[in-house]
């Protein structure tokens, strides 16, 4: 779906982004992740050509981007960022309309897209639709940010630290929120964010940056099982690894198949983190665990849990 080549980005004598490559299949969920100024924000913007590249080639879709007018590349990929960027005096209903209207749209069409999209994010549509930016909270802004960039049914949605302004509840229930949407849509998304802990729990593929250079690309389990260098073993934390490597397994993988457990079960596509904090809150050392329909499949044993990942 994406592809960066030798990707660089010089402003006079200073290379933001030097000489990086990545593949982001379709239907993935990248997550840039890197320090301050490593340059995931300016990769992110090369992507749509709000910033030029220096050098080395971006293809979407299996082109290259210069074969695309700057303008017809960026709605087909949707972009959301920190501050949201809604125009003040425009209604929730025309902010998330402006690019299908754009297209050209027929009315019955936007007006039943924007409904589809405000019933996607969560938000009643008959008692915000014609409400303004500045009558919303900061999180129903975000939803309505999301909402517009995914308006036209873009390939792909670009997403620059869209959180990092939010207070932690608010944050951690729109990161529920699109990983859902994830879920529902399958759409391609890269995501940069600062923040290890949102990587480990939205992405399927994170991307760590350092001065303008990747390095380290995998899985989250990959990142914090089998980091490549001390500067990934310090980004990761490493006061926090045992709790993160937990974070992104599921119970599934340490269960004991078969094994009968006292107690109310869980699922098992808890988190290993969740379920050792479930054991702590009843104070017991195993846990029932049932599938998706809630059927019996075995048990998970505290033993197990400090078994090192395969």
């Amino acid at each position: 779906m994406i592809e960066l080549q030798d990707l660089t980005c010089r402003f006079g004598d200073f290379t933001a982004v030097d000489a990086i490559s990545l593949a982001v299949d379709e239907g993935a969920f990248c997550a840039l992740i890197g320090p301050s100024g490593c340059g995931k924000s300016t990769t992110l913007r090369m992507i749509n050509r709000l910033v030029e590249r220096s050098a080395g080639t971006i293809r979407f879709a299996g082109e290259d981007i210069e074969h695309f007018r700057p303008e017809d590349l960026r709605r087909r990929m949707g972009y959301v960022i920190q501050s949201v960027g809604l125009f003040p005096h425009w209604t929730v209903e025309r902010n998330i309309a402006t690019v299908p209207a754009l297209l050209g749209w027929p009315p019955a069409r936007i007006r039943a897209r924007v409904e589809e999209l405000l019933a996607l994010l969560r938000l009643d549509a008959a008692r915000v639709r014609d409400q303004y930016p500045d009558q919303l909270s900061g999180g129903q802004q975000q939803r309505v940010g999301v909402a517009r960039a995914l308006a036209a049914d873009p390939d792909v949605l670009l997403m620059d630290e869209p959180f990092g302004a939010l207070d932690p509840v608010t944050r951690d229930a729109l990161q529920d929120e699109l990983l859902r949407i994830h879920r529902e849509t399958r759409k391609t998304i890269v995501f940069v964010t600062h923040d290890m802990d949102e990587a480990l729990k939205l992405a399927t593929t994170i991307a760590l940056m350092n001065r303008g250079r990747l390095v380290q690309v995998g899985t989250p389990l990959d990142i914090l099982a089998r980091p490549e260098s001390d500067f990934v073993r310090d980004f990761v934390g490493r006061e926090d690894h045992g709790l993160r490597l937990l974070a992104v397994q599921q119970v599934a993988s340490r269960l004991r198949a078969g094994a009968t457990v006292e107690g109310a079960p869980v699922q098992e596509t808890m988190s290993l983190r969740s379920a050792l904090s479930e054991m702590m809150t009843r104070g017991c050392d195993r846990l029932a665990v049932t599938d998706a329909g809630g059927r019996p499949v075995g048990g998970l044993f505290l033993e197990d849990m400090v078994r090192r990942p395969a």
